[in-house]
């Protein structure tokens, strides 16, 4: 095929893939469905196969045959096995550990040490969790996301002064930090330093049940 026949239809690709991911944002899941396997049928491409992956899946749909032309058509991109990692990790633990591990195999990424972390906190291993999100750390050390989990994981191995000093450099980071005020909040009331934990909460602008509920145990 000759160059000026790849370029446009590269384009048209690209343009479904757009739609498909703006409408995915604003939440119409079924119409962005459409453009990504238009984007698909054009001209194959990771990012609108991983969008459709995400698509069907937000819906309860089957997406095997599309996680399988993703391994087909990217076997060496280390984002194929994230994707996997994402289907797997509530259905197949066990898969979705050799899935993220396969990613960082390929890539050394901070975001797959994190991923990897959250996994091995929900099989309960913790101090696995807890090597891996510190090296998500030691990559880049300035995300929010990161210390908070190492927060809730280090309350799980009952480290309680060493989660609440993670919370605090979260809250370093961004001082409104939702997840890290709702962390070191509970810290707080379980040790009885009520009004420190009230001190926290009432940063929050937006207070949903979690935070209103934690309110209410600052006074009872």
């Amino acid at each position: 095929m000759s160059e000026d026949r790849v370029l446009p239809s590269l384009a048209k690709s690209t343009d479904e893939y757009m739609a498909a991911f703006e409408l995915s944002e604003d939440g119409y899941l079924e119409e962005a469905e459409k453009h990504a396997k238009k984007s698909i049928e054009i001209k194959k491409n990771i990012d609108a196969l991983i969008l459709l992956i995400d698509l069907l899946e937000r819906q309860n749909k089957d997406s095997s045959a599309y996680r399988n032309m993703l391994v087909e058509e990217y076997p060496t991109n280390p984002d194929t096995y994230r994707r996997l990692f994402l289907s797997n990790f509530n259905s197949n633990k066990e898969e979705a550990l050799s899935d993220i591990n396969r990613a960082i195999n390929l890539l050394k990424k901070p975001v797959y040490y994190h991923d990897k972390a959250r996994l091995l906190l929900s099989m309960g291993r913790y101090l696995e969790a807890l090597a891996s999100v510190d090296l998500a750390i030691k990559m880049e050390s300035r995300n929010k996301s990161y210390w908070n989990l190492r927060a809730e994981i280090l309350v799980k191995l009952q480290k309680i002064n060493d989660a609440k000093e993670s919370c605090e450099v979260s809250l370093k980071i961004d001082q409104r930090d939702r997840d890290a005020i709702v962390t070191l909040s509970r810290i707080y009331i379980d040790s009885g330093e009520k009004e420190k934990a009230r001190e926290l909460l009432l940063r929050v602008e937006r207070r949903d049940e979690e935070i209103k509920r934690l309110l209410e145990e600052c006074i009872s």
